[in-house]
Order: C-alpha cells, then sequence, then structure tokens
C-alpha cells in the first residue's frame, strides 16, 4: 500500500515545493501559505465572504467546516481558477506553498476529495501531461497487485467456455446470448474507458450469480439426466423456454449421475477437477480438492447423487475467481520491489488485451512451459493472437443486433472497442428525436431494433475498422479521412454483383412490353429472370406488400438504371427495410420509400465503400458521433469542447456546481450559439466554459441529425413559415450559422488560435502531438485498466514513440504497451 499511496501523492502534487518555503507541521498556517491568501484571496473571500467563503479565520473553524473549506481551496488551485484572470496572480512558487499545506491538512486526517477522485476515470487527466512525456521522470512502473472484475463482454465468454462450445454453436451463442443466463455486469455509459479496475462484487451481483449458476449447473448435467430415472434430479432442468441443450455431459458428470449407489472418493475428486477445468480453467489445488471433496460427499448424502453433484458444480460457478482477473504476482521481488505476473496471470492478461476470451491453447501452453518469462515472450504472443484472425472474431458490438439487421463483424472486437469508447459514438442510441424535424428521415431505437442511430453507429464502427485494418496513421485518418460508409449492408464483391445482375436484367427487359404483357415477359425470358433477378422466379404482379414481382423490379429499374443511378441493394418494398436516412448524411433521399420517387436528385448509390462524402472530415463530423453528443432537441457545443478538451487536448473541466442551473435561454431571434453565449458570459460560467464553448462552437456547421448546414432553423412558434404535412419537418425563419472558434491547450503555436470552421480545427488538431499523445494515454487507460501514474512515464513515450517510428500503428502501440 506504501507504494500506491507515494504514485497518487504524485498526481496530486501541484509542482515541487518552493525553496525556502515553511514545511507545515501543524494545523496553523504557514507564513508564505498565509501571506498568499492575504495578498491574492482575501480581497474578495474576506470578512465580506463572495461565495459564502470566508478565508479570514480558518484555524478557528471546527473542523468538518475548515475541511470543507480547504476541499474548496484545494479545487480552485488544482483547477487553476481562482485568482480570477482579471485579477493579480501569485507566482508559481507561492501558489505550490499553499497548495502543498492545503494538501497535506487535508491528507493528515484522510478527507482529500481530490485524492478520492484520483483513481477513477474522470480524473485521468490530472497528471501533468508534460510531467508525463518530458522524458525527466525515472521511475519504475508498475501496477499495484489487484482482482479486477470481468468486463461484460468477458463474463459472456466464460460461460461459453463452462461448456467448451466453439464453431458455430459459439458464434451464435455469441449472437442471441446464452438462454437462461443474465449478465451481472454493467459498464457506464459515459465517453472513454469505461472497465476500470475499480468495481468489486456488491449483493446485487450475487443475487444474479446464484441464479446464473443454478441454470448452468442444470444444463451441464441435463443430457445425463436424460438417461436416468431420478425425478428429482430433473426437477431441477433448466425451464421448458430455454430449449439449448448441450450435446453431452462431462463423462465424469455423468460418472456420479448414474451409479446407483454412492460415487467414490476418486469419482467425485475426478468431478471437482473436471468443474475446476470448465469454469476456472485451471486445476484445483489440494486444499481446494479436499474441501470440494467434503462438500460433495455431504451434499450427495442429504440430496442423491445428480443434486449433490449439482450443488458442487454451483459451488464452483460461485468461486470469486469466476468472475475476477487476479494478478497478484508470483517470484521474487526485483531491486524496485516488484514482482512479475505469474504465467498463468500474464497468458489471461494476454489474452484479454485483445480479446474477451481466455488464452487459446497455443497462450496456455507457453505459460505452462515456462515461455511468458521475457519481453520477448510477451511480444511473441500479442502478435501471433494479432495476426489471428479467427480466434476472437465476432460482431463489433451485438447489442445492434436487431430486426433484419446484423452489424458488422470484425476479427478484434476489442481493439475497435477501445476507439468506440474513446470516441463515445455509440452512446447515439440513447438520444430521442422529435422525427418531424428529422423530415421523416430518422427513427428513433424501439424494441426490437436500435433504429437510424443503430444504423449510424454500425456506420461509424466501419469507418474504425476499416482504418485499423489499414493501421497506417490511425490517429490521423480516423479524425480527418472523408471516407464514410453509408448502406453498406454487403461486402464490395456481393454488393457489387448484385448491380451488375440487376444492369443485364433492365438491359433485356427494358424494351419489352413489361407494363402491358407481363406473363409474356415471364415466359418469353425467364431464364434471364432465374439468373439475374430471383432464382425461384417471379409473379407478374403481386398485391402483397412485399412480394417481388416483374412490374415491381422493373419500375424500380426504370426509376434508378433508368435515370443514370446506381439502385441501392435492397429493394425498397422488402420487409423491415429502414434504409431511407442518407439525408442525415445530405446525400439525396433514397428512391422508392411508399413508392415514391423523386426523380434525377434521388440516391446514386456507392456499391463499393467506403466513398468521399463531401462537407465531412473524420468521426467527429460523422452522423452517430454528433447525434450522441446532442440533446433532443439541439445541438451540444458544450459537452462537445468538453470531449475535446480532455480525450484529445488531455486537459480537463471541473463539475458544474449543483448550485448552478445549466440552461440556455429561449429566445427567437438567436441562433442556439448566440443564446449559449449569452449565457455563459458571466464570469462565474467563463471560467469553465471558456475551455469547452470556443472548442465546441465550430460544429455547429452541423445540426443535432448530423446535418451539414449553413443556416440554421429558428424552430420557434413565433418563427413559422409553413406547417407541413406527414413526416416533413415545418419550415422556420432560418439565420446564417457562424462556426469559428478558437484552439488552445495544443502547446503548439503554429496549432492555437482562431479557428474557422470545424475543419479547420480538425485538421490542427490531427497535427497536434499532445492529441496523438492524449490518445495514447486513453490506450494505457484501456488496455491497463487504471488511471496512468507518473512512474508510468516511459511506458507512455514508449508507446508515442513507437507510433510514430511505426507509421502510425496502432497494433505497434497494443505491442508496445
Amino acid at each position: 500500500m506504501g507504494r500506491i499511496f507515494v504514485q497518487f501523492a504524485l498526481i496530486a502534487s501541484f509542482s515541487s515545493h518552493a525553496p525556502g518555503a515553511e514545511k507545515p507541521t501543524s494545523s496553523s498556517i504557514p507564513a508564505d501559505a498565509l501571506r498568499t491568501i492575504s495578498t491574492y484571496c482575501q480581497d474578495c473571500h474576506g470578512a465580506a465572504g463572495k461565495g459564502g467563503v470566508n478565508l479570514t479565520d480558518i484555524e478557528s473553524l471546527k473542523l468538518d467546516t475548515r475541511l470543507d473549506l480547504l476541499n474548496k481551496i484545494q479545487d480552485q488551485l488544482f483547477f487553476k481558477m481562482m485568482p480570477p484572470a482579471k485579477s493579480d496572480q501569485p507566482e508559481k512558487e507561492e501558489v505550490a506553498a499553499l497548495g502543498e499545506w492545503v494538501q497535506a491538512e487535508l491528507r493528515k486526517h484522510n478527507a482529500s476529495k481530490l485524492d478520492a477522485k484520483l483513481p477513477y476515470p474522470d480524473a485521468g487527466n490530472y497528471v501533468s501531461h508534460f510531467a508525463l512525456f518530458n522524458g525527466t521522470n525515472r521511475d519504475k512502473p508498475f501496477t499495484p497487485a489487484r482482482r479486477w472484475l470481468v468486463s461484460p463482454q468477458i463474463f459472456d465468454e466464460r460461460v461459453l467456455d463452462v461448456f467448451g462450445l466453439e464453431g458455430k454453436e459459439r458464434e451464435q451463442m455469441k449472437r442471441s446470448g446464452f438462454p437462461g443466463v443474465t449478465n451481472p455486469f454493467v459498464l457506464a455509459d459515459n465517453p472513454g474507458v469505461r472497465d476500470y479496475d475499480l468495481s468489486t462484487l456488491n449483493g446485487a451481483h450475487l443475487l444474479v450469480m446464484k441464479t446464473n449458476a443454478e441454470c448452468i449447473s442444470a444444463r451441464q448435467l441435463l443430457p445425463a439426466l436424460t438417461k436416468s430415472a431420478n425425478a428429482t434430479a430433473k426437477a431441477n432442468n433448466p425451464k421448458e423456454k430455454d430449449r439449448w441443450v448441450p450435446k453431452v455431459t462431462p463423462p465424469a458428470f455423468e460418472a456420479v449421475v448414474l451409479k446407483q449407489t454412492v460415487p467414490t472418493d476418486d469419482e467425485l475428486r475426478a468431478a471437482v477437477r473436471t468443474q475446476f477445468d470448465c469454469v476456472l480453467q485451471r486445476p484445483p489445488t489440494e486444499p481446494e480438492l479436499q474441501k470440494y471433496l467434503v462438500f460433495s460427499r455431504d451434499a450427495i448424502k442429504l440430496g442423491g447423487n445428480a443434486e449433490g453433484l449439482r450443488q458442487m458444480l454451483m459451488a464452483v460457478l460461485l468461486e470469486s475467481e469466476f468472475v475476477y482477473r487476479l494478478e497478484f504476482g508470483a517470484g521474487p521481488e526485483d531491486e524496485h520491489d516488484r514482482r512479475k505476473l505469474a504465467p498463468r496471470e500474464a497468458a489471461l492478461a494476454i489474452a484479454y488485451a485483445l480479446g474477451d476470451r481466455g488464452p487459446d491453447a497455443a497462450l496456455t501452453k507457453a505459460a505452462n512451459d515456462g515461455r511468458l518469462d521475457s519481453k520477448a515472450d510477451y511480444e511473441r504472443e500479442v502478435r501471433r493472437l494479432l495476426d489471428n484472425k479467427t480466434y476472437n472474431r465476432g460482431p463489433i458490438d451485438k447489442s445492434l443486433i436487431g430486426l433484419h439487421f446484423e452489424p458488422a463483424s470484425t476479427s478484434h472486437p476489442r481493439i475497435n472497442r477501445f476507439f468506440r469508447e474513446f470516441f463515445g459514438y455509440p452512446m447515439a442510441v440513447k438520444v430521442f428525436k422529435d422525427t418531424k424535424r428529422g423530415d421523416g428521415h430518422y427513427a428513433n431505437a424501439d424494441r426490437g431494433n436500435t433504429g437510424t442511430p443503430g444504423r449510424l453507429i454500425d456506420e461509424a464502427d466501419q469507418v474504425v475498422d476499416w482504418v485499423l485494418a489499414q493501421d497506417h496513421n490511425v490517429f490521423e485518418k480516423l479524425l480527418t479521412t472523408d471516407q464514410f460508409f453509408m448502406y453498406h449492408n454487403v461486402d464490395n464483391a456481393k454488393g457489387g454483383q448484385i448491380i451488375a445482375n440487376w444492369k443485364k436484367a433492365y438491359e433485356v427487359l427494358r424494351e419489352t412490353d413489361w407494363k402491358g404483357n407481363p406473363d409474356q415477359v415471364l415466359k418469353d425470358h425467364d431464364a434471364t429472370i432465374r439468373k439475374y433477378l430471383d432464382p425461384k422466379g417471379l409473379p407478374p404482379k403481386s398485391g402483397r406488400v412485399h412480394d417481388n414481382s416483374l412490374v415491381r423490379y422493373m419500375t424500380h429499374f426504370e426509376q434508378t438504371l433508368g435515370r443514370g443511378r446506381t439502385p441501392f441493394t435492397v429493394l425498397p418494398w422488402s420487409h423491415g427495410n429502414s434504409y431511407w436516412y442518407s439525408p442525415i448524411y445530405n446525400q439525396p433521399r433514397t428512391p422508392g420509400q411508399g413508392g415514391k420517387y423523386g426523380g434525377n436528385d434521388d440516391l446514386d448509390y456507392h456499391p463499393v465503400q467506403p466513398f468521399a462524402m463531401p462537407n465531412r472530415k473524420g468521426i467527429l463530423t460523422h452522423p452517430a458521433w454528433l447525434v450522441a453528443f446532442s440533446s433532443n432537441f439541439h445541438n451540444d457545443p458544450v459537452r462537445r469542447g468538453r470531449w475535446i478538451r480532455e480525450k484529445l487536448l488531455a486537459g480537463y473541466v471541473p463539475d458544474v456546481p449543483i448550485t448552478v442551473d445549466a440552461k440556455v435561454p429561449d429566445d427567437p431571434h438567436r441562433t442556439f450559439r448566440e443564446r449559449l453565449e449569452v449565457a455563459t458570459e458571466q464570469s462565474q460560467c467563463k471560467k469553465c466554459h471558456q475551455h469547452m464553448n470556443a472548442l465546441g462552437l465550430p460544429l455547429e456547421a452541423f445540426d443535432d441529425f448530423g446535418r451539414f448546414r449553413k443556416v440554421e432553423s429558428l424552430e420557434h412558434p413565433d418563427n413559422l413559415i409553413k406547417t407541413s404535412p406527414g413526416n416533413a419537418g415545418d419550415v422556420y425563419k432560418s439565420k446564417a450559422v457562424t462556426t469559428t472558434g478558437r484552439l488552445d491547450g495544443t502547446g503548439d503555436p503554429g496549432l492555437d488560435g482562431d479557428v474557422a470552421d470545424p475543419f479547420d480545427l480538425i485538421d490542427r488538431l490531427a497535427r497536434s502531438e499532445r492529441v496523438r499523445q492524449s490518445i495514447i494515454r486513453h490506450a494505457f487507460r484501456f488496455y491497463l485498466g487504471r488511471n496512468e501514474t507518473l512512474a508510468d512515464s516511459q511506458t507512455l513515450i514508449d508507446a508515442d514513440q513507437t507510433y510514430v517510428k511505426s507509421g502510425g500503428s496502432f497494433r505497434a502501440v497494443i505491442v508496445s504497451l
């Protein structure tokens, strides 16, 4: 614990102690700290107590009141909020002396709220970015011994491992979820790294785990129970509606279930060993084996062979190790008081860095053979698993799987997950919109599907996966690419073939009398139709809503191919078709919606994707990201600016005080930007908003649906021009959008300064060394499950330089970390 405390102390230090300053030894205020307070603070915070803060009587306050006041002072100093910018400013040494005294006083009583925040994600940027990357820190890095609660994704995979599922059966279960088992773990919805090593098991987890253990243990025995006449045991079968059953019960279990007499100790030991292997992926220790042997004997004595065995299976499933990753280290300490991970711990760490499954056979063998002991060993296994395209393959986000929709899959979904969490665009599905304002092109998430935001999230996933596949200048491309996916429901080759077939059919059939005599056309061109349109053949006409017919096909082709447009690969009358949101990307409307065609301005589909999207530059201009960082009715330039400050510029912004009513006033004559600027220009607001607004306001070039715009519709009853029927949006007066802003915090005078629009802002961010390093910091947190400390400086520098030298390879960053 001493090592941990020292590291966190380093994080919270404002700077080194000022030379010659008195070291605080008691609760009295040292002379240098007192001078700073009286010189720079008491003019406002004297007896009158501006803001309810009086700094003239700190020493006479009761302890609780005093500690509360010191926490306020510490926050103001740490976040550089006081003194106000227009006031006289103390020297750094003066701030350091005051900060050290405040910190020491709070720590004396274990009362520092800042210290309490340090391990948590929101405090990730509290370590000085300059100190981390200037190369002066020579401390040796370490991670404290820990139990790291598994992620929801790892838990799902561990359940599948209990039954040894592989191949198509495992793939199906990964998509549908294991029947009867509830995942007890939920990660926060906030953007940024969410899977930290801070969470612990609680009573709610235990209740879910107990129900899960009952279900899993019953399934393990079900094939054997079908051979048994034990009615009591059969009563514990899974619910009838959960029909999946494993093909076999492990032989060691079946031997106990089917035996008509009491099992021998050897048979019970074999069953315990088998369950440890299924659940914990390791053999039991001798004390564990003896404990479970006694438990099994007693349970069988009370409930019979099958039920007694099931109680043992449940007990192993309730071992805390089933839901934790253990990293305690093994072997002797080095000269810096550190231990290496044990081989099995190392195997788990490597496997869970790259995916959600436990170690594969080769990694397990390397650990068992003593070939997981050096950096070279780690690198060998990491590179091998990165090259393996099948072991971790799966959907990038299975929560998007819904009615008539299958999201993108990739070889290493966990690598993609880092960028999903970093950018935060999956939160789009949590935002609900007035669909009429979206001109009927936007469908909110509903039962059984994730609507338009789900499709947009999947298309953003495809951009990320495409950039990762190239693995060159990954950060820069994610911020600046104009290559986007839209309606990419099949791969390029398949999509191209569908369109080519349709063109061939159309060329043959266009000159026929398909309108007047479709029956005859079907007879005359049966081979063409079966080859290029439908292998089952087509009816001439159909009165049913979703049926294919020759007339329907040819009408669609006339309005698309006949007008020089490439049709989309999903037919507009297809059941469940909800691909109508192309205007969200400022693309023409999709032809055929409701049987309507708009002429030559209809969408010209791109079967080969990604393709260049006008007025887009990187993920920050992707509709999924823009929707995620918006409200139900407006953009949210404050949250967008805060995201840029914290995620790209390694900065931090204090939380909104609970006494502040963060509300933008209505005004029918002003744009949202103008109203926000009025609301935040007051000094008590400006000291925080100056770090956010100017970064987020350039993105006002896009509305809250993600559509590029040059004017803003002033959606207020006073400005209504025309009420539109149906789903079309009403028409209001509008006003030109201002997209200027200001970038600061890169540390590069050539990049900081006024920006003209979001594209100017993004280009500068993409060239920033600090932005690159900030992403590296977040990658560290994602793969290590904790915030970086000053002792991790060299690790971060190595990862950053590896990225640069490798030409911007994220795989190289993973190997380095």
